[in-house]
């Protein structure tokens, strides 16, 4: 037997095995595509696009939308503030970098916290934000 015939052999016995291994691991956790509304940055888009009727998972893919905007222009603003800071104030420069990390670390959280609640199909709106997802005419 060549080494192509055994490779082929040896990949006709583990497939199987790994699609029962996806088959029971599908059973157990029952994922859906809305879960992930609030994936940083882009989740945002599912619901706009595939869930246009679905209230539960707009009402959260606007909350994500405000807050990808607003954890992507904060962080840009406060960058480019910099150019406003005396090189000498390097004190002020490293709080305003410590800053911007502080804000992707709030916004990861944020983040976390909205998957949690449409995992539980909680209509959950976040303080502040809430308010200017509303505004939104999807």
């Amino acid at each position: 037997m060549n080494i192509r015939a055994k490779i082929e052999a040896g990949i006709a016995a583990v497939i199987p095995a790994v699609a029962a291994a996806f088959s029971r691991l599908r059973e157990r956790v029952q994922v859906s595509p809305t879960w992930f509304t609030y994936f940083p940055f882009f989740g945002w888009i599912y619901p706009f696009i595939a869930r246009k009727n679905d209230t539960f998972a707009m009402n959260h893919g606007r909350q994500a939308f405000v807050l990808a905007v607003v954890f992507t222009v904060f962080p840009i603003l406060v960058t480019f503030s910099t150019v406003f800071i005396p090189i000498s104030y390097r004190g002020i420069k490293l709080a305003v970098a410590i800053m911007v990390y502080l804000s992707h670390l709030a916004y990861f959280a944020l983040c976390a916290w909205g998957f949690i609640k449409m995992k539980e199909n909680v209509p959950y709106e976040f303080p502040l934000i809430a308010g200017y997802a509303k505004r939104l005419n999807v």
